[in-house]
């Protein structure tokens, strides 16, 4: 739907693009502002039941927040496609949130409206089908669109006749429900004092302030006049929804250059949701264009995907003129996973001066800068990727250093990348002993992408170290868990001898198809190493892995996972034929099969045989193939030949173990 804004909303505060000497853009890394939650990656009808038809691969990796979606979609309503219950689905694993927009139950634009009875049904139906709904991403309910030219005056009063009662109602079906609004179309102070004198006096002030956004360089002004009608009327502070937001030119629609101030002062001013605008009206699921009308990725979209790979805090960022449209910037410190990303742009070109102080003292006294470009030309033009411009090492002095960016566009985005430059070594300063037992939460120091790659942010475990990998206590004492596919970990290693190791892995997991794989100096050194699925995370078994070739001297081994949610305690190369905690037993003559079978039971697990006990019979892979009770070795055999040989395929070797 197209927008009619007044031209004096639009002009008054937009500086000219011009080359400025001795622009400072200043990022506090010291001073946080909020957590990292991603407050601007949404955007109006950007999904659709189909569209973007890959959510992993161009959804998933800008981290949305919030998605604003009518409540209804199809045949009589105000959008065709996209309806709320319909893309919640499709977003729900990835944390992205629904915001309901209730008016576009009715058709036409400005909406349909017929009666009050009417409107009432339709929004009972919809809460109704929220609160049965099996996904429990939606963010809140968005009463009305845009009230100052879809609300006709032959209704009624807006504040009193449609707004009141709507609240009245939600509250009565859905009392915790977020409540959302007014959502004008641009903000006027007057209209604003009206509506929050209304609510104030009639107790229905909204959960949530919104707006909807044209051009960056006002923003500030009408925060300070909003937040001036708040203490007029004694009213708390509310957080915004500014659920439709762009440049003013709508052809700039997701344009890097243009997105960064939104973004900066979103981040700064209390904006908990913001959404990308529709100015397109036939290409519905774009995300806003950052997708090309092909579904192709512009160049809003690496911008977007540098806001996604923002993780910890929020860094305090001081421009240079806070009230415009001017160079702008973001930033962002993860300690634990050891980086700073400061994303920059706006209407100014030249060379930009980011003054960067409160760098960690873990960061050391190097560092390393990358700093790249992503361009624009327009919403249709694919872009393949960003562009690098430097990678340097800058000292750190006081905590401080000084990156000069060119801006050279103002339609494109900048970023300035810092990590630690910390060597990798050995955790506690020795290198683990082969022969020997390693510890796995003692892999190397050096952080992320160098000694470790963990998926998620945190130490969900919470234990023994403070960086992103997930520490449990188990086993010996501590372990690996809540793995991923494809995290590993590195350890320095001395090996006293060229030869054959016997290799013993303590794990417990109860997922199928998991396991390890080990590399010396990045190559490997064991085919996938997949681990009997157990009967909970817990209970740590040693599983003789088998033999493995090493070298003399120092290398660095790698610990990768394969599958999911196995929880790993220790490695042990022994020079034997097998290491002591890992007891495999072959069948005695007459515990076997009879002559001529070609069953043969393999024993990875010390069982307590002599009273009835339950087995788990599980295939080389660790499936799980089925249970038996049993008192002898000779009982569990014929017990588990006999499950096997009932299966779809006789299985030649299997493992016993003792479950619950």
């Amino acid at each position: 739907m197209f927008k009619k804004i007044p031209a004096i909303a639009l002009l008054a505060f937009t500086l000219p693009a011009s080359a400025l000497a001795a622009v400072n853009l200043n990022v506090s890394l010291g001073d946080s502002i909020k957590p990292v939650t991603h407050v601007a990656t949404g955007s109006l009808y950007g999904l659709t039941e189909t569209l973007p038809s890959d959510i992993t691969k161009d959804v998933a990796p800008l981290k949305p927040n919030v998605f604003l979606s009518p409540a209804r979609s199809g045949s009589g309503r105000q959008q065709g496609i996209g309806g709320a219950f319909l893309v919640a689905p499709r977003v729900e694993s990835i944390g992205a949130k629904i915001q309901i927009r209730l008016a576009d139950v009715l058709p036409g634009w400005p909406y349909k409206f017929q009666n009050m009875n009417h409107w009432k049904n339709e929004v009972t139906s919809v809460i109704n089908d929220k609160l049965k709904s099996n996904n429990k991403n939606f963010d809140g309910y968005e009463i009305w669109n845009e009230p100052d030219g879809t609300w006709k005056n032959e209704n009624g009063d807006f504040n009193s006749v449609l707004w009141k009662q709507t609240y009245d109602l939600i509250r009565q079906l859905d009392p915790t429900a977020k409540i959302i609004g007014p959502s004008y179309s641009y903000y006027n102070s007057s209209r604003m004092d009206a509506f929050v004198k209304y609510c104030s006096q009639n107790n229905c002030m909204p959960d949530v302030i919104s707006w909807h956004q044209w051009g960056s360089a006002n923003f500030v002004n009408t925060v300070e006049s909003y937040r001036s009608i708040e203490k007029k009327y004694g009213v708390s502070p509310r957080p915004f929804s500014i659920n439709e937001y762009s440049s003013e030119e709508h052809s700039e629609e997701g344009c890097p250059g243009v997105s960064v101030p939104f973004i900066a002062k979103f981040e700064r001013y209390g904006v908990e949701s913001a959404m990308i605008s529709w100015w397109f009206v036939p290409l519905p699921g774009r995300l806003g264009s950052l997708l090309t009308s092909n579904n192709e990725r512009g160049g809003g979209w690496w911008l977007y995907k540098w806001y996604g790979d923002m993780s910890g805090y929020m860094a305090k960022v001081t421009p240079p003129n806070d009230k415009s449209d001017g160079v702008d910037g973001f930033a962002s410190l993860d300690k634990k996973k050891g980086f700073a990303s400061i994303v920059l742009g706006g209407n100014t070109k030249g060379e930009i001066s980011v003054n960067i102080s409160g760098i960690p003292e873990a960061f050391g006294n190097k560092v390393n800068v990358d700093v790249e470009y992503v361009v624009w030309e327009n919403k249709d033009k694919a872009v393949p990727s960003t562009t690098p411009v430097s990678s340097k090492e800058y000292d750190v002095n006081g905590g401080k250093i000084t990156v000069p960016v060119n801006i050279t566009n103002v339609k494109y985005g900048y970023r300035v990348y810092v990590t630690p430059i910390i060597p990798q070594e050995p955790y506690k300063g020795s290198a683990a002993a082969i022969p020997g037992k390693i510890e796995v939460e003692n892999y190397d120091v050096g952080g992320s992408g160098k000694a470790y790659l963990d998926k998620d942010d945190d130490n969900k475990g919470g234990e023994y170290r403070e960086d992103a990998v997930d520490i449990v206590k188990g086993g010996t004492g501590y372990a690996i868990g809540y793995t991923q596919e494809g995290e590993w970990l590195e350890y320095t290693v001395d090996v006293a001898a060229a030869g054959e190791y016997a290799l013993t892995a303590s794990y417990a997991t109860s997922a199928e198809n998991a396991g390890i794989k080990l590399y010396v100096d990045d190559v490997a050194v064991t085919d996938n190493i997949i681990f009997p699925q157990g009967a909970d995370w817990e209970t740590y078994t040693a599983f003789d892995a088998g033999k493995v070739n090493l070298s003399a001297g120092k290398h660095v081994l790698k610990l990768e996972i394969v599958g999911n949610y196995v929880n790993v305690d220790y490695l042990e190369f022994c020079t034997g034929e097998k290491c002591s905690d890992a007891g495999e037993v072959t069948p005695e003559p007459g515990d076997g099969p009879a002559n001529g079978d070609s069953t043969t039971l393999v024993q990875n697990y010390r069982v307590d045989f002599g009273m009835a006990q339950t087995y788990g019979i599980f295939s080389l892979n660790g499936r799980l193939l089925g249970k038996v009770s049993a008192t002898s070795l000779a009982e569990a055999h014929v017990k588990a030949r006999n499950l096997v040989q009932r299966g779809s395929a006789l299985q030649s070797r299997y493992v016993i173990r003792a479950v619950k």
